[in-house]
């Protein structure tokens, strides 16, 4: 059979393997722990089910076929999850008042029917928005919403990057919205790879620090990637050149991580959010970047719990705070919101240094310095971000693999 190694047993790694798998081929799979998943890890502590990670995927074509291959159930977002919420002076679910509004439906129309819309070659979010939309909705519109997901403010996102991440390119399923399994996606991880062992996939547990990048290799785990030594990686395929190795090492070292904590809590008594979450915009100074209600979100998450996020690049020095300093944070941030009092029960905290790569401007230009690298990894660091746009992209590199070992066996 035609074979490909993967480096990185996480959800990259696994994801990669599946469209290999279908596609007909060999996997053997290398991981350097003896748990599979990466950061993706489910468990049920205080009667909460904790997400170390991610919650959920945004539904798509490819997600429905995955969770349908691996038997796995899909669990769609409750209709208590419909309910989002931005922070301005209050729980707002659309911030920007009636002149806000309009000068921000003017703008982009402007922007629109000029042909402008397109981010610049090397433009922040921030200077996109500006230009194209207001400040205002940089500020309470599109901050929140990217410090959700990306962890970072638009002064520092490259928007071309932050755009190409929110629309990959992926085919709509029947189910919208936010999807998960029922016991959290560490089932999902589990059943992908009892999946990949029925069809053949063999994994390695070695910690390989000498990794040889054939022309089938592919290293799906970011974090082992862009904190190599130059040592570490041998390049001997067609199309990468060897020489380019230690100006890769020395770009990846010189790219930023962003530390993120997630904080899981009950109470003793609380008002519970009638929502999916609360995000809070840079403006209002809150300590932490929002929170989800994961039991409005999906069924079987325990009792009422909320997820708060903190961290982020504007709040580098978190991760070094004690769990009291952190607990602290979160009832002034609470206190804030609902007024009333409250009392955390029990609360999990889960600390990330550099889980996400900050989508800036020096990204983006070391991305482009080497295109022909970027089909041979997979992960959060190649354009895309979060579980969804990964796997939408890994079944574009298999495409691109497979169209390229033809034009190998035909020259």
């Amino acid at each position: 059979m035609k074979k490909v190694v993967i480096y990185g047993a996480g959800f990259s790694g696994l994801s990669l393997a599946y469209f290999f798998s279908k596609a007909g081929y060999q996997v053997d799979i290398y991981e350097k722990e003896n748990r599979l998943g990466g950061l993706i890890k489910s468990y049920v502590q205080h009667d909460m089910l904790i997400e170390t990670a991610a919650n959920g995927f945004l539904c798509s074509k490819n997600i429905e076929n995955l969770f349908k291959d691996i038997g796995c159930r899909l669990i769609k977002a409750k209709q208590t999850s419909r309910k989002k919420y931005i922070f301005r002076q209050g729980l707002k679910t659309w911030p920007l008042n009636k002149a806000e509004t309009f000068k921000l439906l003017k703008s982009a129309l402007k922007s629109l029917f000029s042909f402008k819309i397109k981010p610049n070659i090397h433009e922040s979010l921030q200077e996109w928005c500006y230009r194209c939309l207001t400040p205002e909705a940089n500020n309470y519109l599109l901050q929140p919403m990217v410090n959700g997901i990306f962890g970072t403010n638009t002064k520092k996102l490259s928007a071309k990057l932050v755009f190409k991440s929110l629309f990959f390119s992926k085919k709509p399923g029947h189910t919208k919205g936010l999807v998960s399994a029922l016991d959290g996606l560490e089932e999902v991880i589990l059943k992908l790879k009892a999946y990949l062992v029925k069809n053949g996939a063999v994994f390695i547990i070695e910690n390989n620090s000498q990794i040889l990048m054939l022309h089938n290799t592919f290293l799906a785990n970011s974090y082992l990637f862009w904190h190599s030594n130059s040592n570490s990686l041998t390049f001997k395929n067609p199309f990468i050149k060897n020489e380019e190795l230690a100006q890769i090492n020395s770009a990846f070292q010189r790219t930023s991580g962003v530390d993120l904590i997630r904080v899981t809590i009950n109470f003793k008594k609380v008002r519970p959010l009638d929502g999916f979450g609360v995000l809070f915009p840079a403006p209002e100074r809150f300590n932490s970047l929002g929170f989800l209600a994961n039991t409005n979100i999906f069924e079987n998450r325990g009792v009422y719990n909320e997820s708060w996020i903190l961290g982020g690049s504007d709040q580098p020095d978190y991760l070094e705070l004690t769990d009291t300093e952190i607990l602290e944070l979160i009832y002034q941030d609470r206190k804030r919101i609902f007024k009333d009092d409250f009392e955390i029960d029990n609360y999990i905290i889960i600390r990330w240094p550099k889980v996400l790569p900050m989508y800036n401007l020096e990204l983006q230009k070391e991305l482009e310095r080497f295109p022909s690298l970027s089909h041979k990894i997979a992960g959060n660091y190649l354009g895309v971000i979060g579980l969804s746009g990964i796997h939408e992209r890994n079944e574009y590199l298999v495409k691109e693999y497979i169209k390229n070992e033809k034009k190998l066996n035909n020259s």
